[in-house]
């Protein structure tokens, strides 16, 4: 059973910022894998942060206006025969019990349910993600109830994303939420040592993608938070691999992005390691420049810190390190400023964290750097890529190397959620060598 209570403080947070605005949410739609087949089903992250309900073929609205029934969800009817091949549905009394909402209604109810709403409405909010037809049949709705109330002066006056509310509630977690962000932090933290203690040279990549999401869904997880990245050798420079198909090459370092969902909560961790065991001489140069980044970042992260300056630290310790050892040349200031490091690290150093992997919330406000503070959870994670068609020094060339932790400010600064995943040299080559 859910804790309700939960999903109501969470409500009435967002009704306070609706004032006689609606909000009008659609479930994600199934999605066909072949022929007559599903992939796994997943809530939209929105509808289930304000209700709390997993299953597929659902809606909610939320009306301020409706003072009998403020919060409807519309759910799939009772249906024996088509229960036996999907699962048992609760009732509608069930669904209000189990829910907290002021009424469950058959999900063909929707469509009228959201036109009555609409009328007494001063703004549409909803969901505008990947489900192009709700979109679109929402628009059409709007046309409607504005041309039918349009003499009286009423109507909605226009539509706009939930997520000028709600993203900026799901960017502090409650502890809730921490506490099922940890849980998926731990379960992946265990994974990834697993995968170090298992690696050898010519097993393949996806013989340690297994690895890990078996472990994944053993804990309890319903599986990856994301397509699993486990790319060796030069598969490590593609920031986004995921073919993990290849042999694993002895004296080859493997990069795995891997992390487990729990209870709709997300973890992102990547750590990068020898296949073998032993760092090589360069292989140990490139990643004491990403490690050193990587930490600095960490420790300097606390609340009142804006975060467009950790990603600025990031680069300044990348680019001061790359010319140290060799990969860059000239100075720090001058390379940053021509952008001529993006051949080795193009992307941002980290991203929020929460109910999706890369969660919703916004970076700048006004022109200018979110300050973090207390409840946000986010992603450090610099690297270098130096892939094997690069004209860079030869010894580097086919290394790819990123870093990545789970960080969540506190009053007085941070804490690592996934911290025990090995990532000091000595401590990987120590695992690795079964000591």
């Amino acid at each position: 059973m859910i804790d309700i209570n939960i999903y109501k403080k969470r409500r009435d947070r967002l009704v306070k910022a609706l004032g006689n605005a609606v909000a009008i949410l659609k479930g994600a739609p199934e999605q066909t894998r072949t022929n007559d087949t599903e992939y796994p089903y997943r809530q939209d992250s929105d509808l289930f942060y304000l209700t709390g309900y997993t299953e597929p073929g659902a809606a909610c609205i939320i009306d301020p206006n409706n003072k009998e029934h403020p919060f409807s969800i519309f759910v799939l009817p009772r249906d024996p025969k088509k229960e036996v091949w999907t699962g048992w549905r609760m009732s509608f009394e069930e669904t209000e019990k189990a829910y907290g909402c002021d009424r469950a209604l058959d999900i063909a109810e929707f469509d009228a349910t959201t036109l009555a709403a609409m009328k007494t409405a001063t703004k549409v909010y909803t969901n505008l993600n990947h489900d192009k037809e709700h979109q679109h049949k929402v628009l059409d709705q709007l046309r409607a109830v504005r041309s039918e109330v349009q003499r009286s002066g009423g109507g909605p006056e226009g539509l706009e994303s939930i997520g000028a509310i709600v993203h900026g509630m799901r960017i502090l977690k409650d502890d809730h939420e921490l506490t099922l962000m940890q849980k998926a932090a731990d379960i992946s933290v265990d994974a990834h040592v697993k995968a170090m203690q298992a690696c050898k040279p010519h097993m393949t990549e996806y013989q340690i993608q297994a690895i890990m999401e078996s472990h994944f869904v053993f804990e309890g997880a319903s599986g990856p938070a994301y397509t699993s990245i486990v790319g060796g050798g030069d598969n490590a420079t593609v920031l986004h691999y995921i073919k993990n198909r290849d042999k694993l090459q002895d004296g080859d370092l493997l990069l795995i992005d891997a992390a487990a969902e729990y209870d709709m909560y997300a973890a992102d961790i990547t750590r990068t390691f020898p296949i073998n065991g032993k760092f090589s001489d360069a292989q140990k140069e490139m990643y004491a420049v990403v490690l050193n980044a990587q930490k600095a970042v960490i420790e300097a992260a606390k609340p009142g810190v804006s975060y467009q300056s950790l990603h600025d630290l990031d680069l300044k310790l990348l680019v001061e390190g790359m010319v140290e050892i060799g990969l860059l040349e000239g100075t720090p200031d001058q390379i940053i400023k021509d952008n001529a490091y993006q051949d080795y690290f193009m992307h941002k150093t980290g991203h929020w964290l929460g109910l999706d992997v890369h969660d919703m919330g916004k970076y700048m406000v006004a022109g200018n750097s979110i300050q973090l503070e207390p409840g946000m959870v986010f992603t450090v994670e610099p690297g270098i890529y130096v892939n094997s068609r690069s004209d860079a020094p030869e010894r580097f060339r086919g290394i790819g190397i990123r870093i990545e932790d789970n960080i969540l400010i506190t009053a007085d600064g941070n804490i690592n959620m996934t911290a025990g995943a090995p990532k000091e040299i000595e401590e990987i080559e120590k695992l690795m060598s079964g000591n």
